[in-house]
């Protein structure tokens, strides 16, 4: 028992600690809100800087893309907006020296474990983030109002206090990991999306298994209450963040397995269930959303906090989450080759990575957000860096790393510009098993699976049926 508080005591320590290095958090105040807006500010409503680079790599922010393609058909596959550009020079394992202060450590270790099929085309920066202005103007009243739990002091407790309806980034000048963290989750997906997605898993021979799921979401953090449905569900616990559900298609194994649940503003923890169609009943599902436990369909081969390029992945966080600061990176960004009418899983997907010919890097500035162990705490990644686009809050990169601190998995994520309704998330992802050479990928790839195209509409639109979500929903829905 000794020693059990003893560990209590020094996890306590470090806590306090590491709050007092990253300072106060919470609501804004007047002097830092003048400081955001949609034009003629030094930030943007999203907190980036709005102006380039010292050099001229990166361009200003002017509103990134403001309308599809002239020849962009709704329903059809995204139309690459910047088809003509050419890359400026292409890095690989023989030249990566020469950029490392713009590359990833990931990146680095990608070159030095495959430098006959590893390269990064690097493509002329584009600023492409663009929101509608509700968006902008909710992000913009949130900040003077959203606030850290006092827990998160005390306790290491994820949870949000005094947010207001209808959603926005909580913290757009963040001042610790924290807050970078939250904003980097409540990043604007949109309402909600209807789609069938991929999660290609691939072993160290290149022999792939195509996952295959119905998937149904909705950020309903930015959703207002009273557009909800009524189902308490909906509106406990200082309002969900993330309503999730999925239906598996294939393999044949797995197939008609289906999970949904919500996770909320002061219970982070996912309230998940599963229908198992051999049990024929609905069960809690522990497993999912927690800290280092198996992500679904990974085969064992990435944890939940992986997911997004991290995240905090439980209601305590077990890592003490520092903000290290902006960097300007090689990311991937604009990939729209990879979403192009006829390209399929078998051209996306090579035996050791991702068809780098398929993805796009830019120079970008990310914040970098860095997750250490907390003494006392147990967790498989000792250590966990996150890259999170300045411009969007969306995950863009990360590595991992085992109790030993040698580099683990190393992940990447290829995000689009939605342009037609002006929003921007995963495309796909894959985190990539350094020491095992296997590969895995999340629910993404929409559009590869012969299913067509995604469905992202706002909340009054969605073809959804919001039972799913909830543990008495699923259950009918699972034995219809």
């Amino acid at each position: 028992m000794q020693a059990v508080n003893t560990r209590r005591c020094i996890a306590a320590a470090g806590l306090a600690a590491m709050l007092a290095m990253q300072g106060a958090w919470g609501k804004l105040p007047p002097e830092e809100m003048a400081k955001l807006g949609v034009e003629g500010t030094p930030l943007t409503p999203m907190g980036a800087i709005r102006a380039g680079n010292a050099d001229g790599t990166i361009p200003a922010w002017t509103g990134g893309i403001e309308s599809p393609p002239a020849n962009f058909v709704k329903g059809g596959a995204w139309v690459d907006p910047y088809a003509d550009d050419k890359p400026l020079f292409t890095i690989t394992a023989q030249n990566y020296e020469q950029h490392v202060e713009r590359l990833t450590p990931g990146q680095v270790a990608m070159f030095k474990q495959y430098p006959d099929s590893f390269r990064m085309h690097v493509y002329p920066t584009r600023r492409s983030a663009s929101y509608p202005d509700w968006v902008y103007q909710q992000t913009l009243k949130q900040a003077q109002n959203a606030e850290l739990c006092p827990q998160w002091e005390t306790e290491g407790k994820v949870c949000l206090v005094n947010h207001i309806d209808g959603g926005g980034i909580p913290f757009p000048i963040p001042k610790n990991g924290a807050e970078a963290y939250w904003n980097h989750y409540l990043a604007y997906r949109g309402q909600s999306s209807k789609t069938v997605a991929a999660a290609p898993l691939i072993d160290n021979l290149g022999n792939r298994i195509d996952v295959i799921m119905e998937q149904w979401q909705s950020w309903i953090w930015w959703v207002p209450a009273a557009q909800r449905p009524s189902n308490e569900w909906f509106h406990r616990d200082g309002g969900p963040l993330l309503c999730d559900a999925f239906r598996v298609m294939q393999p044949p194994r797995s197939s008609g397995l289906i999970g949904g649940g919500c996770n909320y503003a002061q219970n982070f923890d996912f309230q998940a269930y599963l229908y198992v169609p051999g049990q024929r009943r609905v069960r809690k599902a522990p497993e999912i959303g927690f800290h280092d436990s198996p992500s679904f369909a990974s085969d064992g081969q990435r944890t939940v906090s992986s997911r997004w390029q991290g995240w905090f992945a439980g209601t305590e966080s077990r890592h003490e989450v520092k903000l290290l600061g902006r960097k300007e990176l090689y990311v991937p960004y604009n990939s729209y080759a990879m979403a192009q009418e006829g390209v399929t899983l078998d051209d996306v997907f090579g035996p050791k990575h991702i068809n780098q010919d398929l993805v796009r890097y830019e120079l970008h500035r990310v914040w970098v957000i860095e997750s250490t162990l907390r003494p006392g705490s147990r967790h498989l990644y000792h250590r966990h860096t996150s890259y999170v686009d300045e411009d969007t809050w969306i995950g863009i990169a990360q590595e991992a790393y085992d109790a030993r601190g040698r580099m683990w998995r190393m992940g990447e994520q290829y995000n689009l510009n939605f342009y037609d309704v002006q929003m921007t998330r995963a495309w796909g992802d894959s985190l990539i098993d350094l020491i095992n050479g296997r590969y895995t990928t999340f629910f993404g790839w929409y559009g590869l699976t012969g299913y067509g195209q995604p469905q992202f509409l706002p909340i009054e639109e969605a073809d959804i049926n919001f039972d799913i979500f909830t543990p008495q929903g699923l259950r009918r829905f699972g034995r219809r």
